[in-house]
């Protein structure tokens, strides 16, 4: 063995193998354990991979999130918006406070926008999902449409 041997007879036995055999040592040490060091280059390439899945599903859960908070700010400016004796810009403000509210942190740069005509209320709010995974940047937009209500008065009890 090479490793019992002293300092002097191992620079004796290296001498007297040469470059060559120095090299046939060293490759029938390499073939004996030929997936050496293999596990770490699998590790170098697989786990880079394995973050970044795990972040896109990260991403794919504050996007989730961030587009049910967009309906519920929608849901509630139309509510608002509908209301008997209301206006657009009342569910405008509606909106607003809400994804304020609820989306901080989570949708950003949200945006209102609510018609109103005689029958009906409809409602956009659009955004961006917050960004987990640098570079992407997934919008958010959730529609509402609903009736206005109207008052309608009694015609003394007959059914038309």
């Amino acid at each position: 063995m090479m490793s019992a041997m002293t300092p002097v007879r191992r620079t004796a036995y290296r001498l007297a193998l040469g470059a060559g055999g120095r090299l046939r040592v060293r490759w029938r040490r390499a073939a004996a354990h030929p997936d050496r060091g293999g596990a770490t280059a699998e590790l170098v390439v697989a786990m880079p991979l394995l973050l970044l899945m795990v972040m896109f599903i990260i991403q794919a859960g504050v996007w989730m999130h961030a587009t049910h908070v967009a309906q519920a700010a929608a849901t509630r400016a139309a509510a608002s918006a509908a209301a008997y004796n209301s206006s657009a810009a009342d569910g405008q403000s509606t909106g607003t406070q809400t994804a304020a509210a609820l989306g901080s942190g989570v949708l950003i740069d949200p945006r209102v926008s609510v018609t109103r005509t005689a029958t009906e209320v409809r409602v956009e709010v659009d955004g961006v999902a917050e960004t987990v995974v640098p570079g992407i940047h997934w919008r958010v937009q959730a529609v509402v449409v609903r009736p206005v209500e109207q008052f309608i008065p009694d015609t003394g009890g007959a059914v038309p």
